[in-house]
């Protein structure tokens, strides 16, 4: 049966034009590469009661899958999990796994300089607070773990809006969890180039893809520190063997093209 994706946009900033949404858009480019389609997408905002009217209502429209962007911070108009637990009639709790990743996070944050201190206030707490049943995704950019919710024979995923920390929980937390939902023969391989400047990758990437039709390739976020760059290479098709010949041809001429560009010691 074909996964039905849905997509619930959460924020003010987004209904009253402050912030442009390009999360949803990313998302739906990631999806294409698997082969999974969205079925339908909206925007709400930072209230409960319309989350979970929202919800219900893609999960009414056949959504079996629904993505869920924004809303998991520490401030008091983050009501996306509040929401996805009314939709279910669910209660909330602090959820243990999800208070080390944010105690973790903003740990490193402060070794960093970037925050004034490591204390678990009762406002970053708050990002651990999970409807009961719900399982947190890592998040190795920002606080706010994502979240994972199987409910009534459907599943809601719910990410930070925070573009940087939504990328790197999909491309690190969830690749495995999708791929398992594509239909047909599914092939992937990541690999990792020891190059800084991105954009000189970009025409050897068009190149390749040109030459080997039918594979999807893109650069992953990296976390904080990581030098290089890594990059998702994927195809689908009919044949299990002919899908994985496709990637490693191109994780191959990736490797080595950019080893032609390379400085010579």
């Amino acid at each position: 049966m074909t996964t039905q994706i849905g997509i619930l946009v959460v924020g003010d900033e987004i209904l009253d034009g402050l912030v442009l949404d390009t999360n949803s858009q990313w998302i739906i480019n990631q999806l294409k590469a698997l082969k999974l389609q969205v079925k339908e997408k909206m925007t709400v905002r930072d209230v409960a009661q319309e989350i979970s009217r929202a919800l219900r209502w893609l999960f009414s429209n056949g959504c079996d899958l629904v993505f869920t962007t924004g809303g998991l911070g520490p401030t008091h108009d983050d009501k996306t999990l509040m929401g996805v637990a009314m939709a279910f009639d669910l209660p909330l709790q602090l959820n243990d796994e999800a208070l080390e990743i944010v105690t973790r996070q903003y740990s490193d944050l402060y070794k960093r300089g970037v925050i004034e201190t490591s204390e678990i206030t009762e406002a970053r707490q708050k990002m651990a607070v999970l409807p009961k049943g719900a399982r947190p995704l890592d998040n190795r950019v920002g606080g706010a773990p994502g979240v994972v919710l199987d409910a009534e024979g459907a599943q809601i995923i719910s990410l930070p809006g925070v573009p940087g920390e939504l990328m790197w929980i999909f491309d690190n937390q969830l690749l495995s969890l999708l791929k398992s939902r594509v239909e047909g023969a599914f092939a992937e391989e990541v690999i990792y180039l020891p190059l800084r400047d991105e954009s000189t990758l970009a025409p050897i990437i068009d190149d390749v893809m040109k030459d080997v039709p039918g594979v999807y390739i893109k650069s992953m976020v990296k976390p904080y520190g990581e030098s290089g760059i890594r990059l998702w290479i994927s195809a689908s098709g009919q044949s299990q063997a002919e899908v994985e010949e496709r990637v490693n041809r191109v994780a191959n001429l990736l490797i080595k093209r950019c080893e032609e560009r390379l400085p010579r010691g």
